[in-house]
């Protein structure tokens, strides 16, 4: 119901990337009855093609729908954002699925969805057309299949791993790891994890052998080719600082819950007393998992400067938080019996840290709703900044109404000069990148910190009479 609420008050579309899915729309409207061109042009698209291939679904959907109530695809933004929000809610019910089926009871499962649930990471970008959560789920998927060890699950694992990298190429890591576990299965012989790393081996081409026999047949792009041009046009960000950036992101996303994870990873790592064996097993694999997706993250990035570390891609450390958090959180319930005070405690402040945390996501408005709100009262109004570098919103528009920030502040490079003391604010909003974690998609140090340092608030403003543009 919280990321129904999400989508309802919008935020769809706000984010460059979102356009990934604008263009399986359009794909499906310019190729309506074509069923040869709308496959040819799903798998000619040249970044994240697996996420064209999955949002194809409720991009058909919401054209259907559409054309039922006679309104165009775009008007009926809310049915996608309603769909794909799903995808995080499907997320923590994995975590559940992989917790059992890891061994664990079901009280330190449900602990560990709840976990899950609770990380505002896993919950803002549900209002976003983004493949994230589509990625991250199918990764999940190739985590519970690859705790089994029979051929299936290991083709299984295998196939839903590669399936989770061709959604989203930045969580290649997850998708990485989590074959690496299926591999070292406790108990297993030499040459059953050589049986599981080629059955889990086939899995992994099987996906893309299929796309690419589909783009031979058509006379599409090769998948290799797209990827290889995504890679380079990563640029954003700041490379060096790709061993720190996952900690202030997951503070200002979680405050006290990024606090537990550390402890409880400590505890499982280093915490002596007399363990269950079973658990602590499992809850070191995830901390071993979360610690090679960090130093994959890092290395990649700061050392190698392959790629940039951004929020999106730092997200691959809660589903191991979350499973080893509870593992802690269990073992040391079986230790001492604790009172029914000291549980309801600690189930009120996770309350309210996470109601705390999430509310902001909750109460954000967005420029396109904003644009939409302003212009039913106040008809025509100019568009501008407070802050070089972001395009200019539109061409100029003769009006005493100014409505600044009203767009996506992206490159800031310097504030402009203050507005002349004649100007009276009439109505404020809160930008979306005053919500912190946000800050962390794309943007460079010296751009956050002029982000900070400025009134970036979306802001209705009375100049009194038209104005040229600010310089």
């Amino acid at each position: 119901m919280l990321r129904l609420v999400l989508v309802v008050q919008g935020g769809q579309l706000y984010w460059p990337d979102e356009r990934r899915y604008t263009q399986v729309l359009d794909i499906f409207d310019l190729h309506r009855g074509h069923w040869f061109d709308l496959i040819k042009a799903l798998v000619s698209t040249q970044e994240h093609l697996g996420f064209a291939l999955f949002s194809a679904i409720p991009a058909s959907i919401q054209l259907a729908t559409g054309h039922a109530l006679s309104r165009s695809g775009g008007g009926v933004m809310l049915l996608p954002g309603i769909l794909l929000s799903q995808m995080s809610v499907v997320n923590i019910a994995l975590i559940y699925a992989v917790a059992r089926r890891a061994g664990r009871d079901r009280a330190e499962a449900l602990l560990a969805a709840a976990l899950m649930a609770s990380a505002t990471t896993m919950f803002y970008y549900a209002r976003h057309l983004l493949p994230y959560d589509s990625a991250m789920l199918l990764a999940l998927v190739a985590l519970w299949y690859g705790i089994g060890t029979s051929p299936r699950d290991s083709f299984a694992c295998g196939m839903a791993a590669s399936a989770a990298f061709l959604v989203y190429n930045g969580y290649w890591l997850i998708a990485g790891v989590v074959l690496l576990l299926h591999l070292v299965q406790d108990g297993r012989t030499a040459r059953s994890a050589v049986a599981r790393a080629v059955y889990a081996a086939i899995g992994c081409v099987a996906v893309p052998a299929v796309i690419l026999v589909i783009q031979l047949a058509t006379g599409a792009p090769l998948l290799i080719s797209g990827m290889r041009r995504l890679a380079g046009t990563v640029t954003d960000g700041y490379a060096p600082e790709g061993f720190s950036v996952p900690w202030p992101y997951f503070w200002h996303a979680e405050h006290g819950l990024l606090l537990l994870w550390l402890v409880s990873a400590l505890f499982v790592a280093l915490g002596s007393g007399a363990w269950n064996t079973a658990r602590r097993r499992t809850a070191m694999k995830w901390v071993v998992a979360a610690v090679v997706i960090y130093c994959g993250l890092g290395v990649t990035s700061a050392m190698l400067h392959w790629f940039v570390v951004m929020g999106r891609q730092s997200r691959q450390l809660v589903p191991f938080f979350s499973l080893a958090t509870a593992a802690a959180i269990a073992e040391l319930r079986d230790r001492r019996r604790w009172s029914r005070v000291v549980v309801a405690a600690g189930v009120v402040l996770l309350t309210l840290q996470v109601g705390w945390n999430f509310r902001q996501p909750l109460q954000q408005r967005f420029p396109q709703d904003v644009i939409a709100e302003i212009r039913s009262k106040y008809g025509d109004v100019d568009l501008e900044t407070t802050i070089e570098g972001p395009p200019d919103p539109q061409e100029h528009v003769e009006s005493r109404w100014v409505l600044f920030n009203a767009e996506h502040l992206y490159h800031p490079r310097a504030p402009r000069p203050p507005l002349p003391p004649s100007a009276v604010e009439v109505v404020r909003y809160r930008h979306p990148l005053q919500f912190l974690p946000y800050q962390y998609e794309g943007f460079a140090p010296m751009e956050r910190q002029l982000l900070r340092a400025n009134d970036i608030a979306m802001r209705l403003v009375d100049v009194g009479a038209p104005v040229n543009r600010l310089p």
